[in-house]
């Protein structure tokens, strides 16, 4: 089975992930109702079908710079693949949710790079009790994240407390 099918008839998916501490603390302070729109060089074709199918998943992220720990949680509310081919006004409304700080970063065409996800958070929180990234569970085989796992991100189950 394709891990988009698996995300979209898994209820337990969630997603991890990377992002930098001070955007993160950021989104922290924000109203957590509030969404927050980050970018992704990578396509994350099965989170948007496991959020396009049971709605809102668990997001968890591990700082950077950090020690592979997870660290925040936060929900994904929308995925949004290849935003360049989108019209403009559909594209603008999401970067209006950035962050402050990365308001004027566009779809990375200044850096020379390719925003091929938009992905769109809310009530970020930062974990009282952090765990390592590897204890949750690809999806896809169901084994560990692994320690030195440092890709963007990885479709999961949701941490088991």
């Amino acid at each position: 089975m394709r891990l988009e099918a698996k995300a979209a008839s898994t209820p337990a998916v969630a997603v991890f992930s990377r992002n930098h501490r001070e955007y993160l603390d950021a989104a922290v302070k924000a109203d957590p109702e509030r969404p927050i729109t980050f970018r992704a060089q990578r396509v994350w074709r099965a989170a948007r079908a496991a959020v396009e199918t049971y709605g809102p998943r668990k997001i968890y992220f591990v700082p950077i710079p950090g020690n592979k720990l997870v660290e925040y949680q936060a929900l994904l509310e929308k995925v949004v693949l290849y935003p360049a081919q989108l019209d403009a006004d559909t594209v603008n409304q999401l970067l209006a949710n950035c962050l402050e700080k990365t308001s004027d970063e566009g779809l990375w065409e200044q850096y020379g790079e390719v925003v091929r996800t938009l992905y769109v958070i809310s009530h970020c929180q930062k974990l009282a009790s952090p765990f390592p990234q590897t204890a949750l569970r690809k999806l896809s085989d169901g084994e560990p994240i692994a320690e030195n796992y440092v890709r963007a991100y990885v479709v999961c189950y949701e941490h088991e407390i």
